[in-house]
């Protein structure tokens, strides 16, 4: 009798109106359709592959499990995360049902099982194909090669990207996902010189000749800014929001970048001297050229607060503000 119940439960689920269907889904996050909503029956199988759905795949907010396993590489730690999703147990589809539709009314309720960065790509172009224009990773993922390749395969139109701190490629793979990114306007990259190699600014120049739009955080070496200079000469507008950056390097950027427009250096600071923001120390010369060139030059005043934390400095701070910008075509 139970099952007969359950049954029938399921079977209203499933002829729920498309209209209040789609309001539903255009609600959830990857991860619920994913491994949630796509899972409970046929037509909401189905539904899960409305394109408009997948637009953005935004991927910022997952919820990090823990680190599953530590290998080396090149003598670096680097972590694997896996991350929450929601999982059906013996009570049936109507406890999947009412943990979708909790997330819907309530915003809450406990996730659980896990599942690698790869593998939720993996299921994600199942549903998405290729409709996805903005791919947004967490600022925490691990990116492996295959993962960067695949994700650059299975959605080749995408125009907005954001990728993580933690990103290991070498340069064969850079240039193999960026060569399918043809139609790439917007990068937005995190960059700890600590733990990787330098970013391939060639690899994204060679193929991504309309990029227009770059947002750099972390500390800009000289030969990260000479690369820019060189390679991305479409470029109109540049944040380098709460990086480490030198006088030398911003005057460079402005007079090497013939069609840059704006220029965003809030919440920098020195990279020889932490307790320093650029706003106190940034020479006249560059105020001069920014001011003859730009549209707009953006920095912070004197009495910043932000600037005044060096704690918010700290890579837990950059993961929660990384989407944050003054200039609107670099917020995600």
């Amino acid at each position: 009798m139970k099952k007969v119940e359950s049954l029938r439960e399921v079977s209203e689920w499933a002829n729920l109106n498309k209209d209040i269907l789609e309001l539903i889904f255009n609600k959830l996050d990857v991860m619920d359709i994913t491994m949630g909503a796509s899972r409970v029956c046929i037509s909401w199988f189905l539904a899960s592959h409305n394109r408009t759905l997948w637009n953005t795949v935004d991927l910022t907010n997952l919820q990090e499990l823990d680190f599953s396993r530590i290998f080396n590489f090149k003598d670096k730690e680097r972590p694997i995360f896996f991350y929450k999703h929601p999982v059906d147990h013996k009570q049936g589809r109507t406890n999947l049902l009412t943990k979708i539709i909790s997330r819907f009314f309530l915003d809450f309720f406990e996730v659980e099982g896990s599942i690698s960065l790869m593998n939720l790509l993996v299921e994600i172009s199942k549903l998405s194909r290729m409709a996805p224009k903005n791919l947004f990773f967490n600022f925490n993922s691990y990116i492996q090669e295959n993962g960067l390749k695949f994700a650059a395969e299975k959605m080749p139109n995408i125009e907005k990207l954001a990728l993580p701190i933690w990103s290991y490629q070498n340069d064969k793979s850079l240039r193999f996902a960026f060569s399918q990114w043809k139609n790439l306007k917007t990068l937005i990259i995190a960059h700890e010189h600590s733990f990787t190699p330098s970013f391939d600014f060639k690899a994204v120049g060679e193929s991504c000749s309309s990029l227009t739009n770059l947002k750099y955080l972390g500390r800009l070496e000289e030969y990260t800014c000479r690369d820019i200079v060189c390679y991305l000469r479409s470029l109109k507008r540049l944040s380098l929001r709460c990086s480490l950056v030198s006088s030398t390097a911003v005057y460079r950027l402005i007079n090497g970048l013939p069609n840059l427009t704006i220029l965003n250096v809030s919440h920098c600071k020195n990279p020889y001297d932490y307790f320093l923001p650029i706003a106190k120390s940034i020479d006249n010369y560059v105020i001069t050229a920014a001011t003859q060139k730009l549209e707009k030059f953006i920095t912070c005043p004197h009495d910043c607060m932000i600037c005044k934390d060096r704690c918010r400095y700290s890579l837990s701070y950059l993961a929660e503000v990384w989407r944050n910008d003054e200039i609107k075509e670099l917020e995600f």
